[in-house]
């Protein structure tokens, strides 16, 4: 059964131009009190979508053991994104999304991925497949949707995948979130210790992230060794990033 068409009720949608002028305002940081009205209205529409495609999909998947939940991003987090790239906020896609994720073989995420798709009622969609490309490490099957000019974004990942990337968003949180988009981390800020941790978690993530991508190319069994190895790795740089005292990380 396809998916419902979420209905934005009778809310109406500001148009592209005014959408972009109070994303420029967010980036800037020059909200008035009208922006701040029109921006409490779109977080409310946002959130009546979420929950919306969050309950189609799990309808979707009704008796499956997979983990499905859904996000938004806060203003701040909406903020961070305008002022690292040049999107305008029209053309942001991600600012809420439904995630999915399955076991680790790849036939379970392209069943996912084309059951979404040819199920959901919807003005366009696109797949983004960062599976053997990874995005700095980052591995998953995103699909971005258009729904009555909403823009929202369905991650498929992998137990694996998923793992790497709370992993990778843990390390992010105490040395920069840049670091997920390539940016270098300010190292003077740390000690000569935390720099050598940060330097291992580093290597880890990406030699676990290369693991992950030869992994899903020769579609190894749940309960491989070549799969246990790789959960293994990545709980021992969970617990770097857990059990070590970043005293002088702000």
């Amino acid at each position: 059964m396809p998916l419902k068409r979420y209905r934005t009720h009778e809310c109406v949608l500001p148009s592209t131009k005014v959408l972009d002028e109070l994303g420029e305002a967010i980036r800037t940081s020059t909200m008035t009190p009208s922006d701040w009205a029109m921006f409490d209205e779109l977080s409310r529409d946002w959130w009546r979508a979420l929950n919306s495609i969050e309950t189609e999909i799990k309808n979707l998947f009704s008796g499956s053991d997979f983990n499905i939940a859904s996000r938004m991003k806060n203003f701040g987090t909406l903020r961070e994104k305008l002022r690292r790239t040049t999107l305008k906020l029209s053309e942001v896609r991600d600012i809420i999304g439904c995630r999915v994720v399955v076991l680790n073989q790849n036939e379970d995420q392209d069943l996912v991925v084309r059951r979404i798709t040819e199920s959901i009622q919807t003005e366009k969609f696109k797949i983004i497949d960062r599976r053997i490309n990874s995005n700095h490490g980052y591995r998953a099957v995103h699909i971005e949707l258009r729904i009555d000019r909403i823009r929202l974004e369905i991650q498929v990942r992998t137990q694996l995948q998923d793992l790497w990337a709370s992993t990778s968003e843990a390390f992010g949180e105490l040395v920069g979130r840049g670091v997920r988009y390539g940016k270098e981390i300010e190292l003077e800020r740390f000690s000569a210790r935390e720099r050598i941790l940060i330097l291992q978690i580093e290597t880890g993530l990406a030699s676990a992230s290369n693991k992950i991508g030869v992994a899903l190319a020769k579609n190894y069994e749940q309960d491989s060794t070549e799969i246990r190895e790789i959960h293994s790795e990545l709980g021992v740089i969970n617990s770097l990033i857990a059990n070590t005292d970043w005293g002088l990380q702000s």
